[in-house]
């Protein structure tokens, strides 16, 4: 209870950088294989199939197609295909049994079939297999075109989107907080569809929307960050003690409460719709693009302390300003790599930053490996200053300076 105490009154102080190396291996592994399975490589095969799969499952939205939906709790999937059968394999290639809102049992037949006259055709066979009168089966049929006119929008809203935060985040933040951004965006996007090629999920209209609904919840956690750092960066960087790397730790740790309510907050409602709209109710709109928004919430939160954080540091800590602070510290004695928060005070002066070396952190290592060396039962003291007591939580208590006395 403690952790979660210390967590809502922002008194943690998790080491992120030291996790970034591993999170990063893991996301450029992701990102690889959603590549290569987006380029049409399969990466693995069942027995039942040829490894021949298109990059993205698309819908007959996209490819062109029609739709079938038979009132009946007594016709099946098999006397569907055998209605079907003379009409080719692509005619049916999928059943779904849904349930509508009125209560009624309906299969509802997904084919490739764009000539409206073969699927009225189509229509009138199934409601007579079924015993059902011709007019209860309803078609829908979707020309290849309008698909295309999706793709396209869809893409042109993609790249005006991307350029609009980038301003704007240049404008507002700063221009390498832009850059780390919208790969962190780009990140996501990218798991998001991956995910959807190797498990080969069906891409909808709603799968596309959902995908731009989650750029900018991406982008909300990461501006959320940002605006945290510059705070920091301005109150804390005139110690000229803490590092850009340290101030992102600060940063992440006071705002991570935040990004974890708000994401389970937002998974929760959608996992609901996600289970009772598509798995209960059989509504696959819903299924479609609450799976997709749940994908792309998990990643967005992830990218926005792990793709986005860690790649803002690398561009900042190359700053001239940054580059001669890390020297200055060295010079110092003390070790630039330390990241852990000591506590400013109100006027900028780092109040408990005790001042250690590399040289002696290793011998701290190595004391505590080899067992104790100065006779006390621990590890021999490495710091040339002890920090001085802090409360729980809060900064470094500092005594009051004495006062000289008058004669």
């Amino acid at each position: 209870m403690s952790v979660w105490s210390d967590l809502y009154r922002e008194r943690t102080d998790f080491d992120f950088p030291r996790l970034w190396p591993r999170t990063t291996v893991v996301s450029i592994l992701l990102v690889l294989v959603s590549l290569v399975s987006l380029v049409g490589i399969p990466l693995y095969c069942d027995a039942t199939d040829s490894c021949e799969r298109p990059p993205l499952n698309l819908s007959i939205d996209f490819e062109g197609g029609s739709i079938w939906e038979v009132p009946s709790d007594s016709f099946d999937e098999s006397d569907a295909e055998a209605v079907l059968e003379p009409y080719g394999p692509e005619a049916g290639e999928k059943f779904q049994r849904v349930t509508t809102g009125d209560g009624r049992e309906v299969l509802r037949i997904s084919g490739r079939v764009a000539d409206v006259e073969t699927a009225a055709e189509i229509a009138t066979k199934l409601g007579e297999a079924a015993e059902v009168p011709t007019g209860s089966v309803t078609t829908s049929t979707v020309g290849p075109s309008w698909g295309d006119d999706i793709t396209r929008q869809a893409r042109t809203s993609l790249i005006v989107f991307l350029i609009l935060v980038a301003l704007y985040i240049a404008w507002r933040l700063e221009t390498r907080m832009a850059i780390a951004a919208l790969v962190a965006v780009l990140h996501d996007v990218l798991l998001t569809a991956g995910v959807y090629s190797v498990f080969q999920i069906q891409v909808t209209p709603a799968t596309v929307i959902a995908f731009l609904t989650i750029l900018g919840f991406s982008l909300y956690d990461t501006i959320v960050v940002y605006d945290r750092v510059q705070e920091n960066a301005a109150r804390f960087s005139k110690s000229g003690r803490y590092t850009y790397t340290a101030i992102m730790r600060r940063s992440l740790n006071q705002v991570f409460m935040r990004s974890l309510n708000t994401t389970l907050v937002t998974v929760i409602p959608i996992l609901v719709m996600y289970v009772v709209g598509s798995q209960v109710f059989g509504q696959q709109t819903l299924g479609d693009f609450s799976l997709a928004l749940l994908i792309g919430l998990v990643s967005g939160t992830y990218s926005s302390i792990f793709v986005a954080a860690p790649l803002t540091v690398w561009l900042k800590e190359r700053e001239p300003r940054w580059r001669d602070l890390r020297a200055r510290l060295a010079a110092r004695g003390e070790d630039p790599s330390d990241t852990a928060w000591y506590g400013v005070s109100s006027s900028g002066a780092v109040t408990g930053r005790p001042v250690r070396t590399a040289a002696a952190a290793r011998s701290a290592s190595s004391s505590a490996q080899d067992g104790p060396s100065d006779g006390s039962g621990g590890a021999a003291a490495t710091d040339v200053a002890d920090a001085p007591a802090t409360r729980s939580g809060a900064d470094p208590v500092i005594p009051p300076r004495p006062r000289k006395r008058r004669r």
